[in-house]
């Protein structure tokens, strides 16, 4: 049985891999089948392609400017009806091992291509019930390598997959990074000022936050394909909000989900400008429980496994189709 040269993986999925020679290669493990994977309008993904025959000695990442739809070598195809090309922010090298693992030589080597998918596409809406909803389910992604295009994954393209960033994900400088605990990894939330909210500086009740994500959709006005946002353009997407003072807390659907309006307590939702597939989320602190609040503990400077209250707010925030949290840390009154 012959394997095809590459196959296209989509974090965190279980791929099986391919080369001249029959060799099995994890691209990403998961409990779930690999496909049909769920994307939305203008959704920063990474895709994962085990033994791409590329070598890279470090990240390539697109110049400044509109996002290329060929970089290193790599490009991406977006198949509704016909091709689209995605924009590529970044493709870079991953091994499967991490510092301290046995040698070099037995690691894997994947190379991670991170993409825009295109804006304008026709999502799914199964809560619409029309007729013309059928040619969505053959909606599908694939990558090429030096122009040769790769096995089709199918996707199903809805209206937003929200996605707070953290500091795991491969799309920021800081791969590699993990959270031992067995915690979610740090979400990037920020005071006004910039600085991230951390255990060693906490937010504060009623202080107005700032959480970045990918997968919020289209803007109003419509954002175009691989080009930075000029300006602060709302999403169209009503999302609802949630807040939870429980300490690691993980994330619910927000009762507010299914309602037609932004809360008092989300200041703003939509893109980030100077940022292709950026969003941001603005939210208002709630004052903390009047019987107390446990303080956070910064984990990186605890033994290895101590249970310590690595967040003592959780935030979500979703709409019909998707939903994500942010853990922070607020400062006890």
């Amino acid at each position: 049985m012959r394997f095809s040269k590459y196959l296209l993986c989509f974090f965190p999925l279980f791929c099986a891999a391919q080369s001249a020679n029959p060799q099995a290669a994890i691209g990403g493990v998961s409990y779930v089948a690999p496909a049909p994977l769920a994307v939305a309008p203008g959704q920063l993904i990474t895709l994962f392609v085990p033994n791409s025959g590329i070598s890279l000695t470090g990240p390539v990442r697109a110049p400044s400017g509109t996002l290329p739809t060929s970089l290193a070598g790599f490009s991406a195809i977006f198949r509704q009806g016909s091709d689209i090309p995605m924009p590529i922010l970044m493709v870079q090298p991953i091994s499967t091992c991490s510092t301290g693992a046995p040698p070099p030589s037995s690691c894997g080597a994947t190379t991670a291509v991170t993409v825009q998918i295109p804006f304008g596409i026709r999502t799914l809406c199964p809560l619409c019930l029309t007729s013309d909803s059928a040619p969505f389910f053959f909606t599908m992604i694939a990558i090429a390598i030096n122009g040769s295009t790769g096995p089709f994954l199918e996707v199903n393209p809805l209206s937003d997959q929200i996605h707070f960033l953290t500091s795991c994900d491969v799309i920021l400088p800081t791969v590699g990074s993990y959270s031992p605990t067995g915690l979610p990894c740090p979400q990037l939330v920020t005071h006004a000022d910039g600085t991230a909210v951390s255990p060693r500086n906490p937010a504060k009740g009623g202080e107005a936050l700032i959480a970045y994500a990918t997968g919020l959709g289209q803007t109003n006005p419509p954002l175009n394909s691989g080009q930075a946002a000029t300006a602060a353009d709302p999403v169209q997407t009503p999302f609802g909000v949630d807040f939870n003072y429980r300490p690691n807390a993980l994330a619910t659907r927000p009762p507010g989900a299914y309602r037609i309006g932004i809360p008092a307590s989300l200041l703003y939702a939509g893109a980030t400008p100077g940022f292709a597939g950026l969003y941001q989320i603005n939210f208002v602190v709630p004052p903390p429980p009047p019987s107390g609040l446990a303080p956070c503990v910064d984990w990186t400077t605890s033994p290895p496994g101590i249970n310590v209250v690595q967040t003592n707010l959780t935030v979500s925030v979703g709409s019909v189709y998707s939903f994500d949290g942010a853990g922070i840390c607020v400062q006890p009154n």
